[in-house]
């Protein structure tokens, strides 16, 4: 299947061609037409199957051009935010849309001037965001699209409470795309809060923990991190780090 039967907007397939993209992933293709139509999404794909232009395309479609900021997406790390980032300006190429990307761990300042510019899509990290919006900087009143990305991630770092809290200042009317790889107990409370009748996308079977991985704690000084970690490599035979 071909992008264009998904029934994105020419200016979409325009970043679509910029970008060299061809045929759409198996995710891409059952989630992209669902969110263009408005309706609430539960995808479960892994990394490298092509989830974030599943929901970065339909967002460049149903935003169209330049105005508030109407879309938030919600990322664990810093890392993660900015390849989305990074897919958006891609993606939206043909279109004069802003994003914008804010996280912790470097001054308010630039993100902050930002902000007051103007900007269509807010990509964030959970604590940097829930500052902003302490200081009065960033209001989520009117969002129209929020993502919810690697959510699974964000529980093993302790963030649910913190996007709990966001989420409930986003107006009830948002569309909510929702990704993670695994549902344990607390992130189906949360996507049941947060979501309205969504449907799910789901590309091979949910993962759980596999009976392969083993975990391991080793107390380390700040300053031997990285040694530690070489020393591990080296010692172990890891089949991937």
């Amino acid at each position: 299947m071909a992008f264009k039967k998904l029934g994105l907007s020419d200016k979409v397939i325009t970043g679509i061609e910029s970008a060299g993209y061809e045929t759409p992933t198996p995710i891409q293709e059952q989630a992209i037409p669902i969110a263009i139509e408005g309706k609430d999404v539960i995808g479960a794909s892994q990394t490298g199957t092509g989830k974030t232009a599943a929901f970065a395309l339909p967002i460049i479609h149903k935003l169209g051009e330049h105005g508030a900021m109407r879309c938030l997406i919600l990322e664990p790390v810093r890392e993660l935010a900015s390849q989305v980032l990074d897919n958006l300006e891609l993606l939206g190429s043909g279109t004069n849309l802003k994003s914008l990307l804010i996280h912790g761990g470097v001054g308010y300042g630039k993100q902050i001037d930002g902000i007051k510019s103007g900007v269509d899509i807010l990509i964030a990290t959970p604590g940097r965001l829930i500052d902003l919006m302490e200081k009065g900087v960033v209001k989520l009143d009117k969002i129209e699209i929020m993502v919810l990305d690697e959510v699974d991630r964000m529980l093993d770092m302790g963030f649910l409470p913190d996007v709990r809290k966001i989420v409930g200042k986003t107006p009830r009317s948002r569309q909510t795309l929702f990704f993670s790889a695994t549902m344990p107990p607390a992130i189906d409370s949360l996507a049941k809060w947060a979501l309205n009748d969504p449907t799910e996308v789901e590309i091979g079977k949910r993962q759980g923990i596999p009976d392969t991985v083993s975990h391991a704690f080793y107390p380390v000084a700040l300053g031997q991190r990285e040694e530690l970690l070489l020393a591990l490599i080296k010692q172990t035979n890891f089949k991937s780090v």
